[in-house]
């Protein structure tokens, strides 16, 4: 989801029982954001019955004043009536989960570390059912979904600020991100009747789940996400990407995203990003690949084979690690920067530039 902040004052005249969020701005203008009561209640139940089932004690890691921190560690605790561990406030503090409980765990990337290292306490559980959104699964996530199943089980979410949840999947074992999202009941898209079924479209969805824009008396008939999807039935698709991340380089189309997934399945004990460079002086339009982990043995010959059968990135950057934002997506504002360091901590290789670590 959209990372976000949630505000504790109250919202104007208009709408005195809506709850306000802001988007960050680092994915975009940041704006404010309206929900009301039902609406909360209403994505509560309605990813509680489709994917969580009973719970006895969440444990979350998501920080509350973003959406999806504040749906799953504070509203769903509050109306099943359940305790909660706010473990974003202590993330390294220990697990206390007793014997036959069934635990709904709230996750950003950095908590599937956690969970693998915290596991044992988990293991007395009855059941463990994790939800992930805000940014791609890590590597562990997927390790330990394969390690611990059938215990613990786990979802994806996509959605947003603006729309919240729009669509889930399961986390796959294999860390598959080829399999189709499945839309939530309430959620229709709005497509073109005529098109080609293989074309790609950005996802336009109709919900009674949209919040107001600050600017507005009430929410849309309708929002663009942004995203690029390939609808594979009525209610089903692929995630391509965003519309942003899509270029050519030397007249190929390049999803960025699917660069992301290549670098990822290749090499998963490294952080990869790619970002797009539309000034590229060469190829027209172009990329960089900024990435993290060398200490565990990959280096730029493993960046450049994993891309083989892609077009060339026109930079490599190596950076001691990928900055992200709170809810771990990596920050491209600070990405963005990284790529026009001070000259002196850059050295070139080849065609490349790699930022020494430690910049």
């Amino acid at each position: 989801m959209t990372e976000t902040t949630a505000r504790t004052e109250r919202p104007p005249a208009r709408g005195r029982d809506e709850i306000c969020f802001d988007t960050s701005g680092s994915t975009g203008v940041p704006r404010r954001w309206f929900r009301l009561p039902h609406q909360m209640e209403r994505e509560v139940e309605l990813i509680g019955t489709h994917l969580v089932g009973p719970v006895d004690h969440v444990v979350n890691y998501a920080p509350p004043q973003h959406l999806y921190g504040a749906l799953f560690g504070q509203w769903l605790p509050r109306l099943a009536d359940v305790r909660v561990h706010q473990a974003w406030t202590d993330p390294f503090a220990p697990l206390s989960v007793s014997p036959g409980e069934r635990v709904l765990v709230v996750c950003v990337p950095m908590a599937w570390e956690l969970l693998r290292r915290g596991w044992p306490a988990l293991e007395r559980a009855g059941s463990v059912v994790a939800l992930h959104s805000s940014a791609a699964p890590p590597h562990t996530a997927h390790a330990l979904v394969r390690r611990a199943a059938p215990l613990l089980r786990a979802h994806e979410i996509l959605g947003s600020t603006e729309t919240g949840g729009i669509a889930h999947r399961p986390l796959a074992p294999e860390g598959c991100d080829a399999d189709p999202w499945q839309a939530f009941p309430d959620v229709s898209f709005v497509r073109d009747v005529g098109a080609p079924a293989e074309r790609t479209a950005e996802l336009l969805v109709r919900s009674p789940r949209l919040a107001r824009p600050e600017s507005g008396t009430r929410p849309p008939d309708r929002w663009a996400t942004g995203d690029l999807v390939r609808f594979t039935g009525p209610r089903t698709f692929r995630l391509l990407g965003r519309s942003g991340s899509l270029i050519k380089v030397n007249g190929i189309k390049v999803h960025l995203a699917r660069v992301d997934e290549r670098l990822n399945a290749r090499l998963p004990q490294a952080e990869c990003v790619a970002l797009p460079l539309p000034d590229d002086s060469l190829a027209g339009e172009g990329y960089a690949v900024l990435w993290s982990g060398r200490d565990n043995g990959v280096g730029l010959a493993d960046i450049r084979a994993a891309l083989r059968d892609f077009p060339a990135p026109s930079k490599v950057v190596e950076l001691a690690e990928i900055p992200r934002t709170s809810t771990g997506k990596p920050d491209r504002t600070a990405l963005l920067s990284a790529l026009r360091p001070p000259s002196a901590a850059v050295r070139e290789v080849g065609s490349e530039t790699t930022v020494l670590p430690g910049v």
